[in-house]
């Protein structure tokens, strides 16, 4: 690093150099030579090789020549200011004169402006800084970690979009590595992008869009790409080029954004009602790897304006007596678009304007924003591929029949019945393949008014005539369409009788098996692996890298930002969040050795062998270096196995093991004064909501399920202090625990059954209420309409009729001397 940063410096000292050259020869030298040969107008002078001219000639050449210059400067200066605030300063193939020139001064300028700041600015690029904002008020680690102190007033650097781009090629060839495409999508998707776009799809790119950079990318013209793409012998993307994590999991974009929140919001269920790390089941190693995938679409944009789309839709036609048919839904760059069978008399809802000369209505996604679900005209949509324009997605109402013809009809069933499951209003719908369904029989004969939309995947033939009547059915049968007909096979979907072709969605079934895995209720999954990285066994969790105090290298995930203390070098600024993430997996897992196969495609999010390798073997090759040694002379990171294994020394620690073990060691503990020091030393080592700023990488810290089991252990450790410490009048220590173990977790009921307590111990009439109504936010935040369970309304009531009235808790209630963690 230090040599890189001193060739940089003279490099650096050119750049300048060649700017202040260009702005002398264009500013300077320029009104020099018009002095020369045409004369000074200030001084009214005239050159003498013009004297035989007549005066009024002369003094027509003169204005005219220095009119012509100062046009030239102002549009020069224009270019350089405009070139400067962009940090665009590359050169497009036919650029003028001029437009080098005012490249070369901006060049110059941005040179000097970061002469001190670790940017290395090769010809071509721009000037790198530091971009602030975030959906969690800050970027990716790999944007925070050796951010550039350049001058604010330079912008970020920027690429533009060229035809058959995709997010993964511009990283692979901006960044070094196509998986860390997620950096590029946390800065840009949600913008607008001009020309009534906005990037909403992390899949789908215009071609002159201008996408924002991290610090350290080097943006180049497509003059520039052409010629790297020639010489390496590699082509473009060709248009149809997708994200290859789509590919694999055979979805697009807004299915894998509802699925990743369906996953999620059943691990903060689980979180919220089980107390016992134990307890929580992890799923297999195939499902969490496609767990990993799925969560890098965590977000997406798109789904929401699809959803906020179809609950306005229905917001709005509530309380007509009929509302229009809808044939398709379209979910572009401008927005949502609705194709309606045939052209209706009535206006489009306020929101919404008429598009296809008619046939449709069209809403953009600014006036989705700040829109609540509630509850969604369309509740059964299958999204069904993409093209162009965007994705297709197709509704189904009661009676309906969609007929899915070809050999990928399964496939594509599989995809959209994924889908169908996840969205915000999925709880509403009853998909079902057997026509002997009870539950669809029941829910076919409720009342339309209360009962489920129910979807049926089959021969229509096999359901009775009342039953059929009140469901969408999906068929594989080449039976008569009530609307449209899909033909489908492994290239292309084409939507009958709209002629619309597009990318169909195709699912296996192993991927199909695996995501069912991941959103079923928890109790289904049995699958148990050897070590899930925080001691499953009773006796797992003193192991090597579970001590009590740190290491010579400590991980340090309890905190928003992760990092690696006690290093004896610093991290190279383009390697360090690789590097960083990378430890951290392998120190999770001790004293387990893991694949390069799991690494890479796990950690570094690639299925590329080759690409993926040199990434490994950089990244590790980086961390080992600035790891360095043991006291004893032994790498604290040694090299990977022949085989590609890896493994850390056991003087690496992390702090969620060591959190683990605090906690364990006080639960064994007989001395109350004892226990309460263990946990407190477990719960002081949060220092911040895990991973908060780590918005690219870490996949595996919830797929895996660490964060889950970190959660539900030091909510135990602070429910057990904090009875300890009531018990011992100790009130404020009790509090202070339980709030931190609510930044790890905050909507387990456990803390607030405890909090409750505490109140009711010290006599606080007041702060108990206080308790019961922030127990109620907290689910409801959680889950919108819902009510804190049963056991936490009875104890607020036992410990409320205590305190107010002073009656005795009944026998077997939960008293503040023993705490309550269990639902």
């Amino acid at each position: 690093m230090a040599s890189a940063a001193g060739r940089g410096h003279p490099r650096r000292i050119l750049d300048v150099a060649g700017g202040a050259v260009a702005a002398l020869l264009a500013f300077t030298a320029v009104p020099a030579v018009l002095v020369v040969i045409v004369g000074n107008p200030l001084a009214a002078g005239l050159g003498h090789a013009w004297r035989p001219l007549p005066r009024d000639a002369l003094c027509f050449l003169v204005v005219a020549a220095w009119v012509a210059w100062a046009a030239c400067c102002a549009q020069l200066l224009r270019a350089v200011v405009t070139n400067v605030r962009r940090g665009e300063v590359g050169v497009r193939h036919g650029s003028s004169v001029l437009d080098r020139v005012a490249a070369r001064i901006a060049f110059g300028v941005l040179a000097l402006t970061t002469f001190g700041a670790p940017l290395s600015l090769a010809a071509g690029a721009g000037a790198s800084t530091p971009v602030g904002g975030g959906p969690s008020s800050s970027l990716t680690a790999a944007l925070s970690v050796g951010a550039a102190t350049s001058s604010p007033a330079v912008s970020a650097p920027t690429y533009s979009v060229q035809p058959g781009d995709t997010l993964w090629r511009i990283a692979d060839d901006l960044l070094g590595d196509g998986a860390d495409w997620t950096s590029l999508a946390a800065l840009n998707l949600g913008r607008d992008l001009g020309d009534g776009g906005r990037f909403v799809d992390p899949d789908r790119l215009r071609e002159g869009w201008r996408l924002r950079l991290p610090p350290g990318a080097h943006p180049k013209t497509p003059d520039d790409a052409a010629r790297a793409g020639s010489g390496s012998g590699a082509s473009r993307a060709g248009p149809d080029a997708h994200l290859p994590e789509l590919l694999v999991l055979g979805l697009g974009s807004l299915a894998c954004a509802a699925l990743a929140r369906r996953a999620g919001s059943r691990r903060r269920t689980g979180v919220r009602f089980s107390d016992d790390p134990a307890l929580e089941p992890v799923p297999s190693e195939g499902a969490l790897d496609t767990a990993t995938l799925l969560h890098r679409f965590n977000g997406v944009p798109a789904l929401h304006s699809f959803e906020a789309a179809n609950c306005l839709l229905g917001l709005s036609l509530d309380g007509r007596a009929s509302g229009p048919t809808i044939r398709a839904i379209c979910v572009s760059d401008s927005g949502v678009t609705f194709f309606l069978a045939g052209a209706p008399a009535e206006e489009p809802p306020a929101g919404f304007v008429r598009a296809k000369d008619g046939t449709a209505w069209h809403v953009s996604h600014a006036a989705l924003e700040g829109h609540d679900l509630s509850f969604p005209y369309l509740p059964v949509v299958l999204p069904i591929g993409d093209d162009a324009e965007g994705t297709w997605l197709l509704p189904l109402e009661p009676g309906d029949v969609l007929p899915l013809l070809g050999e990928a009809a399964p496939e594509l069933w599989r995809a959209a019945r994924a889908a169908v499951g996840s969205w915000a209003w999925s709880e509403t719908i009853l998909v079902s393949e057997d026509p002997d369904d009870t539950a669809l029989r029941t829910e076919a004969a409720a009342d339309p008014l209360l009962a489920r939309c129910v979807l049926f995947c089959g021969d229509p033939a096999s359901l009775p005539a009342g039953v059929a009547a009140r469901c969408a059915v999906v068929t594989m049968e080449p039976v008569a369409a009530s609307d449209l007909t899909v033909l489908v096979d492994r290239r292309a979907a084409t939507i009958h009788p709209m002629g619309h072709v597009v990318r169909p969605h195709l699912q296996s079934a192993e991927t199909s098996e695996q995501i069912a895995e991941l959103v079923e209720p928890p109790q289904e999954n049995l699958y148990t692996p050897e070590n899930s990285g925080l001691g499953q066994e009773p006796d797992g969790v003193r192991t090597a890298t579970a001590a009590l105090t740190p290491g010579a290298v400590d991980v340090r995930l309890l905190t928003m930002t992760p990092r690696l203390d006690g290093l004896q070098d610093d991290l190279p600024p383009n390697r360090a969040r690789r590097a960083i993430e990378l430890v951290a997996y392998l120190a999770l897992h001790q004293p387990n050795v893991i694949t390069s196969d799991r690494l890479r495609t796990r950690v570094l999010g690639s299925s590329d062998a080759d690409a993926a390798s040199k990434t490994l073997f950089n990244t590790a090759y980086a961390a080992r270096r600035a790891m360095g040694v043991d006291e004893d002379g032994d790498l604290l990171f040694p090299a990977g196995t022949r085989h590609g294994l890896y493994q850390l020394s056991p003087r690496v620690t992390v702090d969620v093991q060591r959190a683990v073990a605090l906690a364990s060691e006080a639960k064994v503990q007989t001395d109350p004064a004892a226990a309460i020091a263990y946990s407190r030393a477990a719960l002081e080592l949060v220092e911040g909501e895990p991973l908060a700023n780590a918005l690219s990488g870490y996949a595996w810290w919830e797929a895996e399920g660490h964060g889950a089991r970190i959660a539900t252990v030091l909510v135990d450790a602070a429910c057990g202090m904090a009875a300890l410490a009531s018990d011992a009048g100790l009130f404020d220590l009790a509090r202070w625990g339980l709030e931190q173990a609510r930044i790890v977790e905050p909507y387990s009921e456990a803390l607030s059954r405890s909090a409750m307590q505490v109140a009711a111990a010290e006599g606080d009439a007041d702060r108990l209420r206080q308790e019961w109504r922030e127990c109620q936010r907290r689910v409801d935040a959680l889950d919108p309409g819902g009510s804190p369970s049963a056991r936490t309304e009875s104890l607020y009531g036992e410990l409320s009729r205590r305190v107010l009235v002073g009656a005795a808790l009944p026998d077997g209630a939960a008293s503040h001397g023993a705490p309550d963690t269990s639902d």
